[in-house]
């Protein structure tokens, strides 16, 4: 049998024996089952290799392992950047084709096709975290813009905005502030301005088991607070959203302060922050 018939063989082998693995082994629970997924076939296409005779079959089979991972989670990602849905057996498929191209690789012959087809791995390797992120930017960007909340920041004396993120279920913005020094923190969430601090502050959500020991009063015009040990939740409106925020350890007044001074944020910049 010809050399690529062999090898052919082999790569078929290396298939089946990942699809009846994947079978039953649950690789989104338990990165050893993606490892035996991988390894056990791989193993397999090692003998095979030498049973066949292939051309530098232990480098080849060696070199395979990490071949075939690569070219997994690489085309994993891709699919995913590109939305586009994979039957499971072609997925099953990509431990085969590592083992292919590495054992083609090891053959004899075809210089250019060989350099073209590893830069083009190579390119689709090193592109694939900048397009994710970008992917990840513009997606954020636009959860920003659909939340309906005035694209606001409050200016909190003594802290800085650290981070931010969106969750379009709850129709809210939320921004992370930070002192210098690290030693405080404070969650900002923003609402749509139809909300109503009082209320909010009466049933406040996200709620804490602190929250059943604080009482809700007006600490100044349009400003409710609640406060328990050590924790501040205050609410009030400005520039068009209703603010809540919450920190441990910081004076009452410095969060009241906040609410009177706010600056223009963009969508881009809460991007560059997001923690999501």
């Amino acid at each position: 049998m010809p050399l690529w018939g062999r090898r052919l063989l082999v790569a078929m082998a290396i298939w089946v024996a990942t699809f009846a693995f994947s079978m039953w082994a649950l690789m989104d629970q338990d990165s050893g089952d993606l490892v035996l997924v991988l390894a056990a076939p791989l193993t397999l296409g090692l003998i095979l290799g030498w049973l066949a005779r292939l051309p530098w079959w232990l480098p080849a089979g060696l070199l395979a392992f990490p071949a075939a991972y690569v070219l997994m989670s690489t085309a994993a990602d891709w699919h995913v950047l590109l939305d586009h849905d994979v039957p499971w057996p072609v997925l099953m498929a990509y431990p085969a084709l590592g083992f292919l191209i590495v054992s083609w690789f090891f053959s004899p012959g075809f210089p250019w096709p060989k350099i073209g087809v590893s830069a083009l791995l190579i390119a689709g390797f090193a592109a694939t975290g900048p397009v994710e992120e970008l992917k990840y930017d513009r997606e954020f960007e636009e959860m920003i813009a659909s939340s309906g909340v005035p694209l606001v920041a409050p200016v909190i004396p003594g802290h800085d905005l650290v981070s931010s993120s969106s969750f379009p279920v709850d129709g809210e913005i939320a921004l992370t502030y930070a002192s210098p020094d690290g030693r405080t923190e404070v969650e900002v969430y923003l609402h749509p301005g139809a909300s109503d601090p009082e209320e909010m502050c009466l049933d406040p959500v996200p709620r804490y088991p602190i929250d059943a020991d604080a009482a809700c009063r007006q600490a100044a015009p349009g400003v409710w607070v609640r406060t328990a040990g050590g924790f501040t939740r205050a609410l009030g409106r400005a520039g068009g959203a209703t603010m809540q925020m919450i920190a441990h350890d910081v004076p009452e007044e410095v969060l009241v302060r906040g609410f009177a001074q706010i600056r223009p944020v963009t969508a881009e910049e809460l991007g560059e922050l997001r923690d999501v």
